[in-house]
């Protein structure tokens, strides 16, 4: 009787095990700046470091960024470069949509626009270590007001 017992435990507590780890998809890591009087310069190159423990997973990394009434433009053009912690580099110059039909795109209950961008899908880091993404603003004007956050989240791939 204790034998079947204590398979029946072990059997549940696997089972909750599995569960638990199977519905954390949450970000693996979600890191904010905030900018300066609402303001990005031109050339103010911003740098996020983010830690990378399971270099066999797949990431899905998104660009996020919150801006006010006082962004004039319906797309924010931001020139990405990311570097692997094994040293491989990739760029990409994206666009990304602020308005749409005029509109500010706005979350539930906020006055202030949140705009998504996956930068990159399915991307394998290689190695453990620090990842680094920078981002550049690439409005040709010298400051650009209403960007009050920018963000880098980083999930596991499905």
């Amino acid at each position: 009787m204790k034998i079947v017992k204590r398979i029946i435990s072990t059997f549940l507590f696997l089972l909750f095990a599995i569960a638990f780890t199977s519905c954390d998809k949450g970000p693996v890591s979600e890191t904010y700046l905030a900018i300066k009087n609402s303001t990005w310069d031109r050339f103010d190159i911003k740098q996020f470091d983010i830690p990378v423990a399971e270099p066999a997973q797949t990431y899905d990394i998104t660009l996020v960024v919150r801006c006010s009434e006082k962004f004039q433009y319906d797309k924010l053009p931001v020139y990405a470069i990311i570097t692997t912690p094994s040293g491989e580099e990739r760029m990409r110059e994206v666009n990304v949509l602020v308005r749409e039909n005029g509109k500010m795109i706005t979350q539930p209950e906020s006055t202030n626009s949140e705009a998504r961008l996956i930068l990159w899908k399915g991307i394998n880091m290689g190695d453990k270590g620090t990842c680094k993404i920078t981002l550049e603003n690439m409005i040709p004007k010298i400051q650009t007001d209403g960007i009050n956050e920018i963000g880098i989240v980083v999930t596991k791939s499905e």
